[in-house]
């Protein structure tokens, strides 16, 4: 027995030394598989030195279980071991796998001496711990092969009992709270990994535990949580992680333990009589009419004393509550209780109001245990503020469920009542949050936290810090090395170290350091090496004091020291509770740095007098820690404010419904300062320090958190605002350009300060140059301050970046506001956008057209995002810059250049242009099912964009014509067949629809959605307002439309849509589309005829062998009498009072359509010699007068009108005199 006991100290000892060797390997091996398998069996002269040999086999099982993550060789076996032998997992199981009622029984069975019950329970809380471990631990990439290990500790068969019941049962015995925390923190990962291996592991909801058994758990859990928190707050949190794991993972079994009924009205007993120990030895009290909601009230209501005291058990709580809000449908009734208890939101809130009055900066000078406990604080108040950002989203779809219901709802007045009836419960228990709401936004409550929030607590300084006084240690143990004395450090350690020196002597710096004191006859020429790294130990000395190193071959020997790995293999996942469901957060494991380095021995040693250089270093990985921590705590807080505010961001209405509204003036000041916080953090980064990468996360919350705000800004944001945040952003995109890609959070960061950058802008300037000359001068501020801050030139080169595809269109974006005014489109030419434009469509495009290769070229972590269109973009920043340059020089020449570059991409422009089958309800129906035309709205806003630059260019007709000749007329036929194409869908009041849509036009995008639930604004019965209900209906296995679809040519397999169509806001916004892209089309042909025309005068007479191809009469009167029915119809049902804007401008786009429509049939008739039928004058003739009875009084319609009248007089003359209608 002495034998296998120095066997195992002696295995302990090698282990601490961090030696790595086979025979540590085979130690351990004979420690698991012989000692820990076989021992139980042995003879033993007392029965409680059984429990020592285990105690001690098991202590060698954590610490290899700890090496695991630093020990490459030895962690490898250890693994294997554990998760696949059985023989292990047998014996580990007959320890834990016991109940609470069998270790009750020991103490009355008098042949178990009290000494024994320790050892074996001692042995269940060691191998709780090892099975934690190992199932948080060893439990990642397991997949695809289920070890043993997994398949026992989940399995129903598992002996003595499932460890699942085991756990459960444990978590009741009083006698031994540590027993409890450990069981608890197991079932805690067992629910997760019940969960995790579902597919592979098929289990019962609630673990095969029967009624009485959940029964039990439940009374024990809330005996805990009532009676026990005060006295073991390791327990307390313990069980709320438990329930919070149950919540998340195993909401079945969270719901069977909540909805536990008695079955006796006695105190809880076991099945043999035995007391619980909370009643025997505790004197407990508790009633059990006690259940969860009032436990969890309970602290709810002490929040105000508990986020001063013990923000940690706080903490605890509201975390749980934070998983049932997740599951918020699973749990309604529960957070129905708990909502209507008086007073929650007011007691939830109390933490938020603590920190709104608090310090900008109150980390200063704290100690790490105030730093700890201010992080509890702010983690506290992320969970809130998650809370309420739950509910406020599912208030808000509660209201568009009610509303929906409303408005469908056939049922009788009766039930109408009795359901409005049961929401009043469910309205009183919310006013509470509307009204803590409402005063957040109208005090100073919301821009006290937006203030404290963003301000960075990242300290770049405190990481050069460690870095510094890391190499400072290192230099000092390789002096010590040099003369053989290795101290208590581990052989791991002393390994690395060697490594580390002779590392450092082979630079070129520390060679030129030798020649230069060989040449000045330093220490004569004797021990060099050792002189020098004394003098390196003096300069990183001064530098942690705050003096420079000046550059030189010392400064690069620092950097090289800086840059080492030595403190790396000390990072470790912090495993507390604070983060326990957020972003890893890693922290240096200075514990097992202090063990490593045997710190304790140094006083008896020789190393005593380095014991101070040390306790520096471990003092700098501290307050490195410290400052993680709670910076990593506000970025938490910071998001879940972000969430709040996105909400916000909703439909005003309803937000004004759910929670209010934030005052303009509070955003306008919260901007001001974010964005100085925000430089604050810009000026903090650094490439080479590996705070960056925290930093980026903080900067990168900061972005969306400013993106919120300028969004949530209804009018236009102040031109100093804006200039603000165009400073703050470019300063940010600028520093960010010299990160290497691959560094974390560089991509995304980026894309959110563009997307900044493009807001700012948007709002500032707002339909510039429709809206006046006013916007145009902000539009030429704008300008000049992108040009004075920004180095515009720096954006533009990142279109050529490959590894941010995502940021690209958001780029473009912001260049086609630029590109509106004359100032901005100069500046896009002094930065080469236009080469570097034709690099990226020739990089990208690679002969295809771009939505079809946008899903295959976009990266990874962009696969999510909401497709974009590059080409479309592309060349509307073309068309403005054209448009804005006007008719200079410089506008000459580059439209040649833009003419040119084209005219070798026609087949990119002709698919945009290709025009599906209009299939009709005579054809094949089979076919016509198994068919049909695919597109999308961004899809169609790329034709829209392709013929807008086409319709520009046509008005250079010279460039036109020198460059375009061969493709001319191709360019033409495919308009004209796009243009028969939308002339078709000529649908009136009466007709019966189509049985087969057209094309399929579902939404994609979220506010596609939105717009889907939205009602017609539109509400025409005429043309394309008919057929686009028909093509936009939901298909239920449609999910999304492919990337890969072009403007209207992709077709795709669908099954027949049955449901009725109904006009939504996003029918009519496909359908005005559809008219866009007919209008551009005969702005096109228009155009085209126009030079025809202009050619003919110069030379005297029409060249009909080179006269343009036209549309046929038919397809311009489909044209005409869609417009004019529609334009009747709008302006009938609005007779009585004010046309709306968005009709207004249905109606002049329509009647733009029928006039070009009109010309283009005068051009038909006077080359042809086409008169119009006579049928066609009398309809056409009835659809006038309508028209013009149903305009009248429409002072917005004067001027088109007239010029309507204009062209009708040229294609029907005498008609309008004829009727009067001059």
């Amino acid at each position: 027995m002495d034998f296998n006991f120095a066997v195992l100290d002696f295995t302990l000892q090698l282990m601490e030394t961090g030696v790595e060797n086979d025979v540590v390997l085979a130690l351990v091996v004979f420690s698991f598989q012989y000692v820990l398998v076989n021992h139980e069996y042995w003879k033993y002269n007392e029965k409680h030195i059984r429990w020592k040999v285990t105690l001690k086999v098991l202590e060698v099982m954590k610490k290899c279980i700890l090496s695991i993550s630093y020990s490459q060789k030895l962690g490898a076996v250890v693994r294997y071991i554990l998760l696949c032998d059985s023989t292990i997992h047998n014996s580990l199981f007959r320890i834990v796998c016991t109940t609470t009622q069998a270790l009750e029984k020991l103490y009355v069975i008098r042949l178990y001496e009290l000494t024994e019950i320790e050892g074996l329970q001692l042995a269940i809380c060691s191998v709780l711990d090892i099975l934690f471990s190992m199932l948080s631990d060893l439990s990642k990439d397991i997949l695809p092969s289920l070890p043993a290990f997994h398949q026992a500790v989940l399995s129903s068969t598992t002996k003595p009992i499932p460890v699942a019941y085991a756990v459960i049962s444990l978590i009741s015995f009083f006698r031994n709270p540590t027993i409890q925390v450990g069981a608890a923190r197991v079932l805690s990962m067992l629910f997760v990994i019940a969960d995790f291996l579902q597919p592979y592991v098929p289990l019962n909801a609630c673990f095969g535990l029967d009624d009485k058994q959940i029964t039990d758990f439940r009374h024990s859990v809330i005996s805990i949580l009532c009676e026990h928190s005060q006295w073991n707050e390791d327990l307390f949190v313990a069980i709320f992680k438990s329930l919070t794991s149950a919540a998340l993972y195993q909401p079945a079994f969270l719901l069977a333990v909540i909805a536990a009924k008695d079955n006796t009205n006695g105190k809880l007993s076991d099945g043999d009589g035995v007391k619980q120990p909370n009643e025997a030895s505790l004197g407990s009290t508790w009633s059990k009419e006690a259940n969860f909601v009032d436990a969890i009230l309970q602290y709810i209501g002490r929040s105000e004393d508990l986020i001063k005291r013990n923000p940690c058990t706080l903490l605890s709580v509201l975390t749980f509550l934070k998983a049932l809000w997740q599951g918020a449908g699973q749990f309604i009734n529960i957070l129905d209780q708990l909502k209507s208890s008086e007073n929650f939101w007011r007691q939830m809130s109390n933490s938020i109001l603590l920190i709104a009055n608090m310090e900008d900066n109150p980390s200063e000078n704290l100690t790490d245990m105030e730093i700890l406990s201010l992080a509890y604080r702010y983690q506290c108040q992320s969970a809130v503020l998650e809370i309420v950002a739950f509910e406020m989203f599912l208030q808000k779809k509660l209201l568009r469920a009610k509303l929906f219901v409303k408005q469908t709802s056939e049922s009788s007045k009766d039930g109408i009542e009795r359901a409005d009836s049961a929401e009043k419960t469910k309205d009183a228990s919310f006013c509470g949050l509307k009204d803590i709401l409402s005063t957040w936004c109208e005090d100073s409550i919301l821009g006290n936290l937006i203030k404290s929030y963003a301000s960075c607590e990242h300290d770049s300084d405190i990481y050069l810090r460690v870095k510094i006084a890391a190499g400072l240690f290192a230099v000092h143990v390789m002096k010590k090395l040099k003369t053989g004395d290795t101290g208590h450090l581990s052989v791991s350690l002393v390994e690395e170290f060697h490594i580390l020196s002779k590392k450092l002597s082979d630079l070129p710096a520390f060679s030129e350091l030798l020649v230069q004191y060989t040449r000045h006859g330093y220490s004569e020429g004797k021990e060099l090496s050792n002189l020098i790294l004394s003098d390196l130990y003096y300069h990183l000395q001064g530098e942690l004091d705050g003096r420079k190193i000046d550059p030189g071959p010392f400064k690069e020997l620092s950097q090289y020291l800086f840059d080492s790995t030595f403190l790396q293999v000390y990072k470790r996942k912090y495993d507390g509770d604070l983060f326990a469901y957020a972003k890893d957060v890693y922290l240096f494991d200075s514990t097992r740095l202090q063990a490593d380095l045997g710190l304790d021995m140094w006083d008896c040693s020789e190393w005593k007098t380095s014991k101070t250089v040390a306790e520096t270093m471990l003092i700098c990985l501290q307050d490195a820690n410290s400052k993680v921590l709670f910076a990593s705590s506000k970025l938490s807080a910071l998001k879940a404010l972000i969430s709040i505010l996105s909400v916000f961001e909703e439909d005003s209405t309803e937000m004004e419904t759910v929670g209010g509204k934030i005052p303009e003036q509070l955003v306008l000041s919260c901007i001001d300062h974010i964005c100085h916080c925000l430089h604050s953090t810009v000026e903090s980064l650094a490439p080479g320090l590996d705070a960056s990468e925290d930093t980026l996360d903080f900067l990168a919350a900061q972005a969306e958190l400013l993106l919120h705000l300028i969004r949530s800004v209804q009018k236009r944001l102040p031109l100093p605002s804006c200039v603000l945040v165009l400073k703050t952003s470019g300063c940010g995109i600028k520093v960010l350009s010299d990160f290497r890609p691959s560094v974390t959070g560089v991509r995304e960061t980026m894309k959110l300060l563009l997307m900044l950058l493009l807001s700012s802008v948007k709002l500032s300037c707002t339909n510039s140059l429709l809206l006046g000359a006013r916007d145009a001068e902000s539009v030429e501020a704008i300008a000049e301050a992108s040009n004075k801050y920004l180095q515009l030139q720096h954006v533009v080169q990142r279109l050529q970046d490959k590894n941010s595809l995502g940021s690209i269109p958001i780029i473009l974006k912001f260049l086609l506001t630029l590109a509106r005014v004359r100032g901005g489109a100069e500046m896009l030419l002094t930065a080469g956008f236009f080469p570097t434009l034709g690099v990226l469509f020739a990089d990208l495009s690679d002969g295809r057209p771009f939505s079809m290769i946008q899903s295959e070229r976009i990266p990874s972590s962009d696969k999510f995002e909401k497709p974009q269109h590059i080409w479309g973009l592309g060349l509307a920043v073309v068309t403005a810059v054209i448009y804005s340059l006007g008719d200079s020089s410089s506008c000459t020449d580059i439209v040649e250049y833009v003419i040119a570059f084209f005219s070798e991409k026609v087949y990119l422009i002709s698919c945009y242009l290709n025009a599906p089958d209009f299939q009709s309800d005579d054809r094949d129906k089979k076919r016509a099912r198994a068919q049909k035309t695919q597109t999308s709205l961004s899809s169609l806003k790329e034709t829209e964009h392709t013929l807008m630059l086409l319709c520009v260019l046509a008005r250079h007709r010279n460039s036109w014509i020198k460059a375009m000749k061969e493709m001319d007329s191709q360019l033409r036929e495919r308009s004209i067949h796009l243009l028969a194409f939308i002339s078709r869908g000529t649908q009136r009041i009466g007709d019966s629809p189509p049985r087969v849509p057209p094309l399929l036009c579902h939404p994609i995008l979220k506010e596609e959605f939105d717009w889907y639930k939205k009602s017609s604004f539109v509400n025409s019965r005429n043309g394309w307002f008919v057929l686009s209900p028909l093509c936009c209906r939901l298909d239920h296995k449609f999910s999304a439309v492919s990337s890969r679809t072009t403007a209207l040519v992709i077709r795709d397999q669908a099954s027949e849509n049955t449901d009725p169509a109904r006009q939504t806001f996003f029918s009519d916004t496909m359908a005005i589309q559809i008219y866009r892209l007919a209008f551009l089309l005969l702005r096109f042909l228009c155009l085209q005829a126009e030079g025809a025309v202009k050619r003919a005068e110069d030379v005297g007479f029409v060249d009909l062998a080179h006269f343009p191809d036209l549309p046929m009469p038919d397809i311009l009167h489909g044209l005409q009498d869609q417009a004019i029915a529609i334009i009747t119809e709008l302006c009938e049902a609005n007779k009585l009072k004010q046309v709306p804007s968005e009709i207004q401008g249905v109606c002049m786009l329509l009647l733009q359509i029928t006039e070009m429509a009109l010309y283009l049939e005068f051009c038909v008739s006077q080359i042809c010699g086409i008169r119009p039928v006579l049928g066609r004058v009398e309809d056409f003739l009835k659809e006038l007068k309508l028209l013009m009875r149903a305009t009248e009084g429409n002072a917005f319609l004067k001027t088109p009108l007239k010029s309507l009248k204009q062209i009708i007089s040229f294609v029907y003359p005498g008609l309008l005199q004829t009727e009067g209608f001059l």
